[in-house]
């Protein structure tokens, strides 16, 4: 389960999907819309909106590039997170299962 699985295929869910599934490093502004596969134009428009609500903090600087990444500091997004990776967790057996059972083969 994602983001986009909860709020639908929006850039800001397709952002946060992005900056959870990789949320141990931090990525620059261009490396996220390009991973996001969105323009550098939406991401900007978007963006300001996600660090006023402390969703996406900044961490540091490199060279002219400032590096984001999700905030789990804050206690709702940490919460969010923590939920779509224990739905994920309990996705992952299941999916293995179906597709255990996709891949029986039949010796005759």
């Amino acid at each position: 389960m994602a983001f986009s699985d909860v709020f639908g295929d929006s850039s800001v869910a397709r952002v946060l999907d992005h900056l959870a599934k990789y949320n141990s490093r931090d990525f620059s502004m261009t490396e996220l819309a390009r991973d996001c596969d969105m323009s550098y134009r939406t991401l900007q428009r978007i963006f300001p909106v996600l660090v006023q609500k402390e969703l996406v903090m900044k961490t540091r600087r490199i060279g002219k590039a400032d590096m984001y990444s999700l905030n789990l500091q804050n206690r709702m997004m940490k919460e969010l997170h923590s939920l779509l990776v224990r739905e994920e967790k309990q996705e992952k057996p299941q999916e293995k299962q179906a597709e255990n059972n996709n891949h029986k083969v039949a010796y005759i």
